[in-house]
Parts: structure tokens; C-alpha cells; sequence
């Protein structure tokens, strides 16, 4: 798990572990979101002021029979990198995790479910801004 402990937004922040790398598009001042890497380390961050943001908030996601619910409560489309599912034991342990592909991941606006198959999981949406 990831958490920006400051008062800034971290941006396009790279995660590393071994050969592997990922970028979590956004982390808001606060916000903890899930990497699927073993022993990951952070690369440079750019850091923002969050009223640069234009009011954005995190997308945030509950696994569901058959699927996971998005939930957007910006009001634009953000574009989706991807999600961590984290699963964990009964006692809230990290057991292990899986990577969703950006295709199986909704960042638009309002709440949308999405068909999958996620064990009872933890899921972390990579929305981004724009793009880039």
C-alpha cells in the first residue's frame, strides 16, 4: 500500500520492483492506494498543490457479485491506467494481489459497474487526468 502522508497531491508517481514498473497516476493529500509489487520502491514524484486539481476527487471501487462498482464523483471522464486488487487474509494481512488492465477499469463520472471476476479484494482504480 501506498499513502501521501502530505499536503500536497503526488503526480505520475513510477513504483519499481525489480523489472517491473507501474505509475499511479494521482495520490491525494491523505489518500493510500494499492501497488501489486513485491518490495516496490518509488522513483521522482512530481508534487502539486491540490486546488490545481480543478475539484478532482479519487475514484473509488467495491468489489460486487460478478464485478466491481466504480464509483466518480468528478465531473469529466478521468483515463483509466488500470487498478490493484489486494487480497487479504481474515485478519487483514496482504496475502497477494492482481494487476486489472485498463479496459476492465471505469474512471468516468457517476457510479458503473464493471463485469469481472475479483476474489473479495480490495481494488484501487489508476485514474488519470488526462492522456498523458
Amino acid at each position: 500500500m501506498l499513502e501521501n502522508t502530505s499536503t500536497l497531491a503526488a503526480y505520475r508517481i513510477p513504483v519499481t520492483a525489480g523489472s517491473r514498473t507501474v505509475e499511479v497516476p494521482l495520490l491525494t493529500p491523505g489518500q493510500r492506494i494499492g501497488v501489486v509489487l513485491d518490495r516496490p520502491t518509488l522513483g521522482p514524484v512530481s508534487w502539486l498543490v491540490p486546488e490545481s486539481l480543478g475539484g478532482y476527487t479519487p475514484v473509488t471501487a467495491t468489489v460486487v457479485p460478478g464485478g466491481v462498482r466504480y464509483r466518480s464523483a468528478n465531473c469529466w471522464a478521468l483515463t483509466s491506467r488500470g487498478a490493484a486488487a489486494i487480497f487479504r487474509d481474515a485478519v487483514g494481512r496482504i496475502t497477494g494481489g492482481e494487476q486489472l488492465s485498463p479496459a476492465s477499469v471505469s474512471c468516468e463520472p457517476g457510479e458503473r459497474e464493471v463485469p469481472a471476476v475479483v476474489p473479495p479484494a480490495e481494488v484501487s482504480p489508476y485514474c488519470a487526468l488526462g492522456a498523458e
